[in-house]
């Protein structure tokens, strides 16, 4: 009876201590549309869209718009680093689908996807509390209502709306299911 007793508090404060943290989940596996290879690694950026407008966050230290952007790394792919910078500044897993432009410094535009039910419903994104610690504010924009002036000075915001245009295209002519 004591030994069971022991065994249940055992189990309740281990259940509350791991339940209730805070900690950071673990990142998920990268995510890549299967028909697509992995490429080398490279300075990445997920263009995430929905409704005609693109998913991009703000900082604490600016009113300036970002696009969830990763530095290469040397132990992944491209598409790799782009999953993981949407995956730590939103909290978001997506799909990373087709390469759209590679800007002048390297930095490779991918199409990624939101391909759960519920992401694709969400209306306003809260910054989850793991998130990225300087991200304050995740929206969804028009690329086009916008102005350089708006975006970090290292956004090339021809490029992004290029990249756009195209990803709207392959959405387009996508075949219904």
């Amino acid at each position: 009876m004591l030994q069971n007793r022991s065994l249940i508090t055992l189990l309740f404060n281990l259940i509350v201590i791991t339940g209730c943290s805070k900690e950071i989940p673990a990142n998920p596996a990268c995510r890549i549309k299967p028909s697509l290879n992995e490429l080398a690694p490279a300075p990445a950026v997920c263009l995430v869209s929905k409704d005609n407008k693109l998913l991009v966050l703000q900082y604490e230290d600016s009113d300036d718009w970002y696009i969830p952007q990763g530095k290469a790394q040397k132990s992944q792919s491209a598409q790799c680093t782009a999953h993981q910078a949407v995956w730590k500044n939103t909290g978001l897993n997506v799909e990373v689908a087709e390469l759209l432009v590679i800007a002048s410094d390297n930095t490779h535009y991918f199409t990624c996807h939101l391909t759960d039910e519920l992401s694709q419903q969400i209306e306003r994104l809260s910054v989850p509390e793991w998130a990225n610690i300087k991200v304050k504010n995740i929206e969804y924009v028009d690329p086009f209502e916008l102005t350089k002036n708006n975006f970090t000075a290292a956004i090339e915001l021809p490029k992004i709306r290029e990249a756009f245009i195209e990803m709207e295209k392959t959405e387009t002519s996508k075949p219904e299911n």
